[in-house]
């Protein structure tokens, strides 16, 4: 008897679960309506996740709506902008709708990494070919994990599961901080930057604000130090300023152009004499494409031939 019910609920899990094709979902990112940079986001789930239907239900595309609406608001309040109110440029289908990827990870939750992100980018990058180095991707997790979200440069995460996120506000404004981290923020030609955020976290100026739904934003977004990127200057916003900077350019691939700050300049130098890239000598998060497996041997990163440390010449 209890082996026949065993059988009978091992049939109803395979069939909940036996397919995620359903109406209305994409399983690959779809034709973009503009070659122009922007954030594509996707809904993933670990192989033996419940599927909430967040892709599809309208859930992720009200809070990156939300989130978005709260862009505007923060970046029209900055004292030191230009006084233009700026959000991110969202990818799009051409039904008008937010273009967000379904992926279904080939790990089950308790053999994911301690840092989902560790194995949910290479997934992305390696086998879903997202390798758009004009695009930002942006994950709505449907798991659990140590922190509430994580990102880098080219990929990052919110963990819906997470203790942390529970109102869609809060997911809103975990998913808002997260982003500006693929921005290349903060990154430490800012006073009272260090491993990217403020040493004083009660300042609540990374779109991180005790209200969520009154996101506040400081001198990552726009200041006044020289050779120094600020992030109303990203080619992810708009409007966008007439010489914008590129993260993946700057934070990845070094090539600073004029953004040679001394504290640049001495991370790159001693990552060169080192030989070798370590994640705590960086001047903002990890590039997200870099391939750690080969940290000892120099900095490298997915679709790039060589040793970026041999490229960099300043």
């Amino acid at each position: 008897m209890i082996k026949i019910l065993i059988i009978v609920l091992s049939l109803f899990s395979n069939a909940v679960f036996a397919s995620d094709e359903k109406p209305g979902r994409f399983f690959e990112d779809q034709p973009d309506v503009t070659d122009d940079y922007q954030i594509h986001f996707n809904y993933v789930l670990a192989k033996d996740s419940e599927d909430r239907e967040w892709d599809i239900n309208g859930k992720m595309e009200e809070i990156i709506l939300m989130m978005n609406e709260w862009m505007e608001i923060s970046t029209s309040k900055n004292k030191k902008s230009d006084g233009v109110s700026r959000k991110y440029k969202l990818d799009y289908r051409s039904d008008g709708k937010l273009d967000i990827t379904f992926v279904r990870l080939d790990k089950n939750f308790k053999d994911l990494h301690k840092w989902a992100n560790n194995d949910i980018t290479p997934f992305l990058y390696k086998k879903k070919g997202q390798t758009n180095n004009k695009k930002m991707y942006f994950n709505f997790a449907d798991i659990g994990s140590v922190d509430g979200g994580e990102a880098g440069v080219g990929f990052g995460s919110i963990f819906l599961r997470n203790k942390s996120v529970r109102t869609d506000k809060r997911k809103a404004a975990i998913a808002l901080h997260e982003l500006l981290h693929t921005q290349g923020m903060g990154t430490n030609c800012i006073p009272g930057i260090k491993n990217n955020h403020y040493t004083n976290r009660d300042l609540r100026t990374m779109l991180n604000s005790v209200d969520p739904s009154s996101p506040k934003i400081g001198k990552i977004y726009a200041h006044d130090i020289d050779m120094c990127p600020q992030f109303m200057d990203s080619v992810y916003l708009t409007p966008t300023k007439e010489d914008p900077y590129d993260p993946y350019k700057v934070f990845c691939l070094f090539e600073l152009g004029k953004y040679k700050h001394p504290k640049y300049l001495k991370i790159i130098n001693k990552l060169k004499k080192a030989g070798k890239y370590s994640w705590k000598t960086r001047f903002g998060p990890s590039c997200s494409t870099r391939d750690w497996t080969k940290d000892n041997q120099g900095y490298y990163l997915h679709g790039v031939d060589g040793n970026i440390l041999d490229k960099v010449k300043y």
